[in-house]
């Protein structure tokens, strides 16, 4: 709510597609017109006419992408692991969880979206996807390397934030190692 200069006077205007509100008199009767608007359930609809748009939005932009030949995410992941030739598992999660960071830009991948990654690739049946130790791996390289060799660590749990395996990001000698892999 806004104040006019020192009239004492306020106004609240949205316009939600072809729906106005427009509030104006002294602040009481804005305040009290804002809660009669808000009681009443309109403004709920509103808000949840703007999430379905998005939603809509959001759908139909992915439909067209995948129309017009923009690879969806499986087969951009298989791109990258086959292009750097990363076969072994504890590489293939290195590399999932750098994709979904570094491409996707998550920040919360629980280990079943690693999976789902993974099996959208093509590379591995998803029955197959489903027994490995995501976990066990992980911890692996929070601890130094992939293979179990004493290296540095090659994930690490970011400043701020649970110390849970959905939430692991690269470290500089986790990013080194996939980029050696790409050259070779």
């Amino acid at each position: 709510m806004s104040e006019d200069g020192d009239s004492g006077m306020g106004r609240i205007y949205i316009k939600v597609g072809s729906d106005v509100i427009d509030l104006t008199g002294s602040a009481k009767e804005v305040n009290d017109g804002w809660l009669k608007i808000k009681e009443n359930g309109s403004w709920a609809a509103n808000l949840s006419a703007i999430r379905n748009a998005r939603d809509l939005a959001v759908e139909q932009a992915a439909q067209r992408a995948i129309q017009t030949g923009i690879p969806e995410r499986g087969s951009a992941f298989r791109r990258v692991l086959d292009s750097c030739g990363i076969e072994k598992t504890g590489d293939v999660i290195l590399a999932a969880i750098h994709y979904l960071r570094f491409v996707e830009k998550e920040t919360n991948t629980p280990p079943r979206e690693l999976k789902i990654l993974v099996s959208q690739s093509g590379k591995w049946e998803e029955n197959d996807v489903e027994k490995w130790n995501l976990s066990l791996y992980i911890n692996r390289m929070l601890e130094g390397g992939v293979s179990g060799k004493k290296q540095e660590p090659f994930l690490e749990y970011p400043a701020g934030m649970p110390k849970k395996n959905r939430y692991v990001v690269l470290t500089d000698a986790g990013r080194n190692y996939l980029e050696r892999m790409s050259r070779d």
